[in-house]
C-alpha cells in the first residue's frame, strides 16, 4: 500500500477535520477584525517600512505561537499569502511594495527567502507534497520550473576563425563591395 503522502488528494480529504485548518483560519478571522476588511496602507518611506517589517515580524511570531499550541498536522505553514494577509494587504500589493525598489526590494526578498527556506525544509522532509513546494517557489519566490536545459558550448577555434578571414582578406588587399555584395580589390 502507497504511504499516506502519496495517496490521491481525494482520500486525504476525507481526512480533514475542522481543526486543520482553524489557527489559519483563526488568523484570517483576526487580521479582518484589525484592519476591518480593508487594507492598511504602507507609505512609501522609512516609517512605512519600518511599519511594514514590524507587522512581518508579528506574522512570524504569530505562525511560531500558534503553531507552539497545536498538534503538528494542524501547524500553520508560513507563506506569502498568510505574510500579505497579516499585515493587511494582498499577494498583489506586497508585489507592488516589491517594485518600489530599494530598500524595499531587498526587505521583501529577505523576507520571502525565510517563507522559502521553511518550506524547503518541510518539502526535503517529506512533509509537505513536493508540487505543493514547487508550485509555491516557481509562483512566490521566482524559481523557475523547467523539463529543459539549455547547453551551450564554447569552441574557441570557431571564434578565432572570423580574425584569421579579416586576416586573410586584408592579406589579400581586398575590401568589401556593398554594391556587388563581394569583396573586391583595394
Amino acid at each position: 500500500m502507497p504511504s499516506k503522502e502519496l495517496r490521491p488528494y481525494k482520500e486525504i480529504a476525507k481526512d480533514l477535520k475542522p481543526e486543520d485548518t482553524e489557527a489559519a483560519l483563526d488568523m484570517v478571522c483576526a487580521c479582518m477584525k484589525n484592519t476591518g476588511g480593508r487594507p492598511c496602507i504602507y507609505a512609501n518611506s522609512e516609517s512605512g517600512l519600518t511599519s511594514f517589517v514590524e507587522n512581518a515580524k508579528g506574522y512570524f511570531t504569530y505562525v511560531q505561537n500558534a503553531n507552539s499550541k497545536l498538534e503538528e498536522r494542524q501547524q500553520i505553514i508560513p507563506d506569502v499569502e498568510g505574510l500579505s494577509l497579516y499585515c493587511g494587504i494582498d499577494r498583489r500589493t506586497l508585489e507592488r511594495y516589491y517594485k518600489r525598489g530599494g530598500e524595499w526590494e531587498r526587505t521583501i526578498d529577505y523576507i520571502k527567502n525565510g517563507i522559502a527556506y521553511v518550506k524547503k525544509e518541510l518539502a526535503l522532509r517529506g512533509k509537505i507534497p513536493p508540487m505543493v513546494a514547487v508550485f509555491d517557489l516557481v509562483n512566490n519566490h521566482n524559481y523557475f520550473n523547467t523539463n529543459s536545459f539549455i547547453l551551450e558550448t564554447k569552441n574557441e577555434k570557431e571564434e578565432d576563425k572570423s580574425d584569421y578571414w579579416e586576416e586573410r582578406v586584408k592579406e589579400a588587399g581586398l575590401i568589401w563591395d556593398n554594391e556587388k555584395g563581394e569583396f573586391i580589390p583595394e
